[in-house]
């Protein structure tokens, strides 16, 4: 037997290269705030200022990883939760490079800008609802 898995069509937003300026958690959803994100249609490329809310988001499962360099061949880091990232980080930005969606669970993973220096960051977020994305006019 032979099965293939389709992925459907490619989403309209990407949130590669796009920065993380501030998170926050209201009424169990974790809400994103990217000065732009992409979008691509037609073959033009445009950005816009957006939030990315995950609704019902379980918080008690939000796993952040924060290494302490790039990762290149060896790495240390640590597992916080989002009060401490938000404590510790809030001047910091989160750029996200890779992203991964399946059965409830965001995977962003890129780096973490502190002060003009970048260290490994992946964030696993779990969520019961939609990604929505709440989005501001295009520009070119």
């Amino acid at each position: 037997m032979k099965t293939t898995r389709s992925f459907g069509e490619y989403p309209k937003y990407s949130l590669h290269d796009a920065r993380v300026q501030k998170i926050e958690y209201e009424d169990d959803n974790l809400i994103l705030t990217f000065e732009y994100i992409f979008s691509y249609e037609n073959g033009v490329e445009q950005t816009h200022k957006a939030q990315v809310v995950f609704e019902k988001c379980d918080i008690d499962d939000l796993e952040i990883l924060v290494f302490n360099s790039t990762i290149l061949d060896t790495f240390t880091g640590k597992r916080i939760e989002l009060p401490q990232y938000q404590q510790e980080y809030s001047e910091s930005e989160f750029e996200v490079i890779t992203e991964t969606y399946n059965w409830g669970r965001a995977v962003l993973q890129g780096w973490l800008w502190t002060e003009g220096n970048p260290v490994h960051c992946i964030m696993n977020i779990y969520f019961k609802g939609d990604m929505v994305y709440v989005v501001e006019g295009g520009r070119k």
